[in-house]
């Protein structure tokens, strides 16, 4: 039986079906959608965003903004899009203070954000940042 992370990293060569089930070590099961990994947010499909990230010019790609929530974008190579990210929260007034894990803490006087992190189909990294900050 092929792994989790043998059939992502095939995921050009879709499969037949919408979905598979596969068996998790916890007794439940693994949903795999055959698009790839579900967004975390809604409103947009998978190949809509992979267009708009396709078109990354080395700033933040506003994906969608979700209750309260802007969602933004990059490719995930060498750090670029978390470079990215902490330069244009910076430009807009935050200072960063410190990495967390996928977690980036910012302060602006007395105000406080957390940023946090996810890597979408091993390809992007997706940022939550709280709406208006940018």
């Amino acid at each position: 039986m092929k792994s989790v992370n043998d059939l992502a990293r095939n995921e050009g060569a879709r499969a037949a079906s919408v979905a598979c089930l596969l068996p998790a070590r916890n007794g439940g099961s693994l949903r795999l959608l055959a698009g790839g990994p579900a967004l975390p947010f809604s409103g947009s499909s998978a190949s809509e965003v992979k267009t708009l990230l396709n078109g990354y010019d080395g700033k933040l790609i506003k994906l969608a903004t979700v209750e309260g929530v802007d969602w933004y974008g990059a490719p995930s190579g060498q750090g670029a899009g978390a470079e990215a990210m902490k330069r244009e929260v910076a430009a807009a007034g935050w200072r960063f203070v410190q990495q967390e894990g996928s977690g980036y803490f910012f302060v602006r006087g007395a105000e406080k954000i957390v940023i946090t992190s996810e890597m979408w189909t091993g390809r992007y990294v997706l940022f939550r940042i709280p709406a208006n900050t940018l």
